[in-house]
């Protein structure tokens, strides 16, 4: 098949859908394109020099084409409309690729409704995926409070155009439970074209330590950040904003530490708490890193944390051998059943408790096997880009 994925943002170094799934279609031998626009993931935030231009470049990657892990990437030229990402000359590139499936990454997207408007004339099937998580949603439409100016505007620009869309696609793939709800309620996709489908992880990068050379490499990595072997780290990946807000694990940190000297918090990335998070006894922060770095810094510690939101990287923890702990508001909690924990969001005593209950090593490496069971059973982007690969072929089969 000649499938193209359309993102409206792709980096090469930041493992979304949109560089992990085609790779892994690509992988099953088909011809797969990438069309985005010439921005970095999260390019036209306003923070994004300070926080990602160190890692990932300029925001702005310009037009170009190239390969990348076995398929195409097309960047094209992109405009501003009212605070969203459209791709220029989208339906242009689609007549030129001439594809029999195009998946778009979010199907409440300008690119989706474009893609919706065009299909008629092309012949290819459209699929889509719903990423936004209840956690996420914008307040007026959760509150019970009454704002008909807000509400009747959102229905206007979002629900409206998105179940329009919604009657060209033959199934949008929803990450998680809570993303199913969004999708049906705020998006207005009905609910016979949802399908539940999580996202995946790379479970032949993401392992947990196995072999003697697997343990000098922790050992070695440990030894460099500082720790020891009977220290226990507890690791954050991601954004340090107060949506995320990574300082709470840093506040656990800086009480437990002062009981017991051997905890630690070791963060990845970037963003506001950066200095809070400092000012906390035992916590380093490193900036962001590619997938294949944080594959053996994840075989290095004991434990992965995220105090808010749901994260893709919960999938790379525990496919490494991390047991998890989570917001107890997560959308899906399927993710830590078993191989993880959670606390009560926001409440740092309860985070200390849920950490301490982690003390023994046996029981982080029953949990931590667990997940890695999971992930390969459930989680993996192979099975996930498998079934997407039969509903693909499913729909061409059919008038």
């Amino acid at each position: 098949m000649k499938i193209v994925i359309v993102s409206t943002y792709f980096s090469k170094y930041m493992g979304y859908t949109e560089n992990c799934l085609p790779r892994a279609l690509a992988n099953m031998g088909h011809e797969v394109h990438v069309v985005t626009s010439n921005f970095n993931v999260y390019g036209n935030d306003v923070d994004y020099a300070e926080n990602y231009q160190s890692f990932l470049g300029p925001a702005d990657q310009g037009s170009c084409e190239f390969q990348f892990d076995g398929y195409t990437v097309h960047r094209l030229p992109s405009r501003v409309i009212a605070g969203y990402l459209q791709i220029k000359s989208l339906a242009a590139k689609i007549r030129e690729i001439r594809p029999n499936i195009v998946h778009s990454v979010e199907i409440a997207s300008l690119q989706t409704y474009i893609l919706a408007a065009i299909k008629p004339f092309h012949g290819f099937r459209l699929f889509t995926e719903s990423h936004q998580h209840l956690s996420v949603v914008k307040p007026f439409l959760k509150e019970p409070g009454f704002y008909p100016l807000k509400r009747s505007i959102y229905w206007l620009t979002r629900t409206l155009p998105t179940f329009i869309a919604s009657a060209t696609v033959e199934k949008c793939y929803a990450v998680a439970p809570d993303c199913l709800y969004v999708a049906h309620k705020f998006y207005g996709v009905p609910k016979k074209k949802l399908v539940l489908q999580s996202l995946g992880s790379d479970t032949s990068l993401f392992f947990p330590v196995c072999t003697e050379e697997d343990l000098q490499k922790r050992a070695s990595l440990r030894h460099r950040l500082g720790y020891s072997d009977s220290d226990l780290v507890c690791v954050y990946t991601g954004r340090f904003t107060s949506a995320k807000n990574p300082l709470l694990l840093a506040q656990a940190i800086n009480h437990l530490s002062g009981i017991n000297p051997g905890w630690h918090g070791l963060f990845v990335g970037e963003g506001a708490q950066r200095d809070e998070i400092l000012r906390c006894r035992n916590t380093i922060i490193l900036p962001f890193m590619t997938h294949r770095e944080l594959a053996d810094l994840y075989r290095a510690v004991d434990l992965a944390v995220w105090p808010c939101q749901e994260s893709m990287s919960m999938l790379d923890a525990a496919s490494s051998g991390l047991p998890l702990i989570v917001s107890n508001k997560i959308g899906e909690i399927e993710r830590v059943k078993g191989n993880g924990k959670v606390f009560k969001e926001g409440d740092v005593d309860d985070l200390c408790t849920v950490l301490e209950s982690f003390s023994a090593k046996n029981d982080r490496l029953r949990y931590g096997l667990a997940g890695r069971e999971k992930m390969v059973a459930h989680y993996s982007w192979a099975i996930t880009a498998n079934n997407m690969s039969d509903d693909y072929s499913l729909s061409l089969s059919r008038p």
